[in-house]
């Protein structure tokens, strides 16, 4: 059997900056939370930790002894490019007074 290297299915420096940010909070790594109110950096967190538990599930909660690349990072993809464009506002998806948001569940860090 051969396997053709498909490249990689999540960015893996996505998801170190991730771990860093959560770690440290440095808005070096993601810029855009420079000016983030605590209320802000909080969903920011949550919304950054649900994409990141959603990436390390696509990998790891097959219950198969699947073999490949399975891992999937569109969630926290889509999470850091929905907070980048608001560029320090609230995302649509994510602003607590529109009804309906869908980035993160609301309730403590």
């Amino acid at each position: 059997m051969v396997q053709i290297y498909p490249g990689q299915a999540y960015d893996h420096e996505l998801a170190d900056n991730t771990v860093a940010f959560l770690q440290t909070r440095d808005p070096a790594i993601f810029p855009f939370t420079r000016d983030f109110d605590e209320e802000r950096m909080r969903a920011f967190v949550r919304d950054l930790r649900e994409g990141l538990a959603d990436l390390t599930d696509s990998g790891s909660a097959r219950k198969t002894s699947a073999v490949g690349f399975m891992m999937r990072d569109r969630r926290l993809r889509e999470t850091v490019a929905a907070w980048a464009s608001a560029d320090g506002d609230w995302p649509p998806e994510a602003d607590p007074r529109a009804p309906g948001r869908g980035l993160g569940t609301p309730g403590p860090l």
